[in-house]
């Protein structure tokens, strides 16, 4: 039997090795939490023991630290030569002509509409709503019921948060939060972040 390893941290982690179970019942579904240090530096010792012949993996790390810890960890797997491909959970809608990219993860009763392309490990929640033509770039966080109307470009490294409402046409650039649970009708500029602890949006520049 061929095994596939979940493998990183965080209750994503355990949401995304549950899908997989129930998923893959023909295969070994294996849980592995990754191991951090207190500068969140990953022990990358125990993929180290794995064999990439005996199976596939998929990485599960939240949204902490602007999704780049899951970006580093899916890159480790990758060098280790390891096979990664997407999770569509069987009550998934996904439309015709849509591509979804490695270790990306479509939850369910989520709708992704035709012509719409998801890019490498972005992860799409529970009820999200995307629209036809939508272009959502690698290692994106959208949660439960977000609403992205058609045509909707996001950046790569983007957090959607509950409640938000993307209208048909916005471009969102890179990195940046929409965490307020309202309509966004204007394209976001990357690296603004609207946080809930926050009345104003913030804005921050540089690389």
């Amino acid at each position: 039997m061929k095994s596939r390893w979940i493998i990183g941290s965080s209750d994503y982690l355990d949401l995304a090795f549950h899908g997989w179970k129930q998923a893959r019942q023909d295969e070994a579904v294996i849980k592995i939490d990754v191991p951090q240090d207190e500068k969140h530096e990953f022990d990358f010792r125990i993929l180290d023991g794995l064999n990439p012949s005996d199976g596939a993996m998929f990485v599960a790390f939240d949204e902490r630290l602007g999704n780049f810890k899951r970006t580093e960890l899916m890159q480790a797997a990758l060098q280790r030569g390891f096979k990664l491909e997407p999770f569509i959970h069987a009550s998934a809608a996904i439309g015709s002509d849509t591509v979804i990219g490695l270790n990306a993860f479509v939850g369910a009763n989520a709708v992704v509409g035709h012509g719409c392309r998801i890019d490498y490990n972005t992860v799409i929640h529970a009820g999200a709503h995307l629209g036809p033509a939508c272009r959502v770039k690698s290692s994106c966080w959208i949660e439960n019921g977000v609403q992205i109307g058609a045509g909707v470009e996001i950046g790569g490294n983007s957090i959607l948060r509950t409640g938000a409402i993307v209208r048909e046409g916005v471009k969102v650039g890179r990195s940046c939060e929409l965490g307020w649970p309202r309509a966004y009708c204007e394209d976001v500029p990357a690296k603004t972040y609207f946080n809930a602890r926050y009345d104003s949006p913030i804005h921050t520049y540089g690389t």
